[in-house]
């Protein structure tokens, strides 16, 4: 919570984060409630006019609902943690400002998880099209040891989805459609440290050992000719 403060902190100062925006937008998936969130809205609007504390009946006036009400709805901020008060000393007075930081956290942290969910998703989508991509290739469905393998070379292997499509380009133009000889490709450009289709199309194109095939049976954005990667040890 200490580097989510610090984060908050950071992109507040640098004007990076306006954070009533972000609340108006996402205040729902915290669980509250129109009315409470138009009361977090109020005392923010309150605070920026130089009032840190404004009563029930300040707050109140600006609404369609009692003093009452809204004393109840801070009441329920409060003990949520969305909402404390803090107690400083001037001029020998104490002085009451509501803070509203512990909910600004809750709030970054949503936002964080909902990025990684989506990041997740994107992921195993991607990973959906390269199965379909093999079957649509293969003319088959695959045998879940078949999967496994693939997940393999992302899981613990650590080769990008876009590699392993390019090894099955360099498979296809090979004329060699198996997960054993794509294995061995994938195991030379490890080797190599050849992480990225580009680092992989700079060592090609340093041979002139392949032959160049216009239209690629593989839909992908990669032109690179063909070349034997598995010469050298075959």
């Amino acid at each position: 919570m200490h580097n989510t403060s610090s984060r908050l902190e950071q992109w507040m100062k640098q004007g990076n984060v306006t954070i009533s925006q972000l609340f108006f937008t996402h205040y729902r998936a915290l669980q509250i409630t129109d009315q409470e969130a138009m009361v977090v809205l109020h005392i923010v609007a309150f605070q920026q006019d130089g009032i840190g504390f404004p009563t029930p009946n300040e707050i109140s006036n600006r609404m369609e609902i009692s003093d009452q009400q809204v004393s109840s709805i801070l009441q329920r901020l409060m003990q949520r943690g969305f909402l404390f008060i803090d107690q400083s000393k001037k001029d020998n007075m104490v002085e009451e400002t509501y803070t509203l930081f512990q909910l600004w956290e809750r709030l970054i942290d949503h936002l964080e998880q909902q990025e990684q969910a989506n990041q997740t998703n994107s992921s195993e989508q991607q990973i959906g099209d390269l199965f379909r991509v093999f079957e649509e290739e293969f003319g088959r469905v695959f045998t879940p040891l078949e999967y496994e393998t693939i997940s393999k070379w992302i899981d613990e292997d650590g080769h990008s989805v876009e590699v392993i499509r390019q090894a099955l380009l360099e498979a296809v133009l090979a004329e060699k459609k198996s997960l054993k000889y794509m294995d061995r490709i994938l195991f030379e450009w490890k080797k190599k440290n050849l992480t990225t289709l580009d680092a992989i199309r700079k060592h090609s194109e340093g041979f002139h050992k392949y032959t160049v095939k216009t239209t690629p049976p593989v839909k992908t954005t990669s032109k690179m000719p063909f070349y034997n990667w598995l010469e050298e040890r075959e």
